[in-house]
């Protein structure tokens, strides 16, 4: 499986890299530094062991050139003992003397050069190398006196390096002319032997740190397997994927980290997945609340917004965007906040008509020591209540003038009469007429505001039973055609289908809507104009009536308000014509109780269509 990988990565062009980074690895540091610190402690102990040997053989050396000089001591003593006895020359006693003793010696311990000399340094007795040195002064004697014994290249033999040293002869006889000996031995074999020794030492630790090379490359392999797994566990991690293992191969400290590393992994895969349903939650919350929620940092920076927040400022909104930038405040927010802030802002958009206003509510976000972290930001679309607020305020005001104005004719033309107008019949007669016209007008808009308030309340009873519309339709058009004739108004009852299904409904609030909606209809067409009921079944099932009229048409931009309480186009005219401003609200609330739907069509100065729809009795049933 390795040497797949290996190829593929030679294919892709990785191998530099894989070495580079194996080169780098924990696995070749560790073998690196154990390595290293065996080298030095080995070169540490073949320093001290080279020079304890090189002092040990030289102190040999040195004990070996003792011995020697104490038998050459013996000899000499004996000779000159001897010489006592016979006759001859002593120098050349001690010469013969000396070089069959050299003879031996140089034999079993490699002496090459024996001198004896005098107190002045000079040679009087020598052999092998030395023989030419005799009568000469010694130039080492000198400096062997204080040294005791000195290594250095032979005289006689340049190749070598040998030991010089000089020793004092102990002699009984203290009148002879010479105390002193000199001695040369090579060093040669004692060198080789020390080089011998560490090359030998070299070989062996040569394969020792292949073989410790290899133990601690299995050795760190317990370390660095377990290391990089929890490596690549690690960067997993960070990649998201928690399901990872690392194998657990002991019960050391690595075990236990591995070990320790799988149960973080696991705590981690369960908090972050906690963490996500929390997350999904939230903003599952968020997406379905019907408010914008945004929330800043401490500085005012957005971190949180909902989809709902962007469609109520009809722009996109950026993480990371100031809220100041965001919100069309008069005034910026001084971020952080403290204590909890209202205002209420104007939106315009430009694909609508009418302004939206939105109410904002900061609150802040504090830690437990109170210390604000951030901002909570709800954005609630009171749009409709402030409709609602204008309207009612609108409302007051138009039921406090249309039961002013009655009362105050009333009251004008009782006080005419108490200041004369009564002496007067005609007069008389006269005001008390528009006094009871606007008693009767008052008395409807007091009826229409009851029945109003009674629809609003769900309080208004309705005595719903099966019916035909078609017989309904006939009815009021029946009601209104003596009207229509005074007027020269044509009304014209048409029903596209031959039969329609049943409704049901309540006959009195029926016959209501129709009376209120040809009222208007009749009253707003001139005379030679026309007036059509129509009726037919829609392709969603439900039953459709249109009120149509030839008369002065409604503008566009009434339209959306003309079912608003007291809410008139032509607000003078509607009063001559005794209008109260109520009916089409009450049609609307009344076909609402019936599960239907009501609208408007108009073009000025041709005509209006008021149309509504209701379900047919059969399918209320069904469902």
């Amino acid at each position: 499986m390795r040497m797949r990988n290996w190829i593929k990565s030679v294919r892709q062009g990785n191998v530099a890299e894989r070495w580079f980074a194996y080169a780098t690895g924990l696995q070749w540091k560790l073998l690196v530094i154990l390595a290293l610190i065996i080298l030095i402690a080995l070169q540490v102990v073949f320093v001290n062991f080279s020079d304890r040997l090189e002092k040990q053989l030289l102190t040999n050396v040195t004990n070996d050139l003792n011995r020697q000089k104490n038998v050459i001591s013996k000899v000499i003593e004996e000779t000159i003992h001897n010489r006592k006895k016979e006759e001859g020359d002593l120098k050349d006693q001690i010469k013969k003397d000396l070089e069959r003793v050299v003879f031996l010696q140089t034999k079993n311990n490699q002496l090459i050069n024996v001198q004896i000399l005098n107190n002045n340094g000079l040679v009087v007795a020598a052999t092998g190398a030395g023989e030419s040195k005799v009568g000469y002064k010694n130039p080492y004697v000198h400096s062997l006196l204080y040294n005791q014994e000195e290594i250095r290249r032979s005289p006689s033999s340049k190749s070598q390096d040998v030991l010089m040293k000089v020793y004092p002869l102990d002699l009984q006889n203290q009148d002879l002319e010479f105390d002193r000996i000199y001695m040369e031995y090579p060093l040669d074999t004692t060198y080789q032997l020390i080089r011998s020794i560490i090359k030998t030492l070299i070989i062996q630790t040569f394969y020792a740190m292949i073989i410790v090379s290899i133990l601690i490359v299995i050795m760190t392999r317990t370390i660095t397997v377990p290391v990089k797994e929890i490596k690549e566990q690690a960067t997993a991690m960070a990649e998201g994927d928690f399901n990872r293992r690392v194998d657990v191969r002991s019960t050391d400290e690595i075990g236990k980290l591995a070990k320790a590393f799988n149960h973080l992994a696991s705590h981690l895969q369960t908090a972050l997945t906690q963490k996500e349903e929390e997350k999904e939650k939230l903003e599952t919350v968020l997406s379905d609340m019907s408010d914008g929620v945004i929330a800043t940092n401490r500085s005012g920076a957005i971190i949180v917004k909902n989809e709902r927040s962007e469609q109520i400022l009809n722009r996109e909104i950026k993480l990371g965007e100031m809220l100041n930038s965001v919100l069309p405040l008069s005034e910026p927010v001084q971020f952080p906040i403290t204590q909890e802030l209202h205002n209420l802002i104007r939106i315009q958009h430009d694909d609508q008509d009418d302004p939206l206003y939105i109410k904002l509510t900061f609150t802040p976000l504090k830690q437990k020591r109170n210390k604000p972290t951030g901002t909570i930001v709800v954005l609630k679309d009171v749009t409709e209540e402030e409709r609602l607020d204008r309207q009612r305020k609108e409302f007051v005001a138009n039921v406090s003038h249309e039961l002013r104005t009655p009362l105050t004719t009333i009251k004008s033309y009782l006080e005419a009469l108490e200041d004369g107008a009564l002496e007067q019949p005609e007069l008389a007669v006269r005001f008390l007429q528009v006094s009871r016209t606007e008693a009767d007008r008052m008395t409807r808009l007091i009826n229409d505001l009851l029945q109003l308030s009674r629809l609003d309340a769900k309080q208004s009873r309705f005595d719903k039973k099966i019916m035909y519309l078609e017989d309904v339709l006939e009815d009021v058009a029946d009601r209104f055609i003596f009207q229509c004739k005074q007027k020269k108004i044509k009304l014209t009852l048409r029903h596209a289908d031959k039969e329609l299904p049943r409704i049901y409904a309540d006959r009195d609030k029926m016959d209501q809507v129709l009376d209120n909606l040809l009222s208007n209809a009749v009253k707003f067409t001139p005379e030679g104009g026309s007036v059509t009921i129509s009726s037919r079944l829609r392709p969603d099932g439900l039953i459709e009536v249109g009120i149509t009229d030839t008369g002065i048409g409604i503008p566009k931009k009434d339209l959306e308000r003309i079912f608003e309480r007291f809410y008139r186009v032509d607000k003078a005219r509607a009063r001559e014509q005794g209008g109260t401003g109520l009916g089409l609200a009450i049609v609307q609330e009344i076909i609402k109780a019936h599960e239907g739907i009501v609208w408007i069509e108009s073009k000025e100065q041709k005509g209006t269509t008021v149309f509504f729809a209701l379900p047919p009795f059969e399918r209320r049933v069904n469902s």
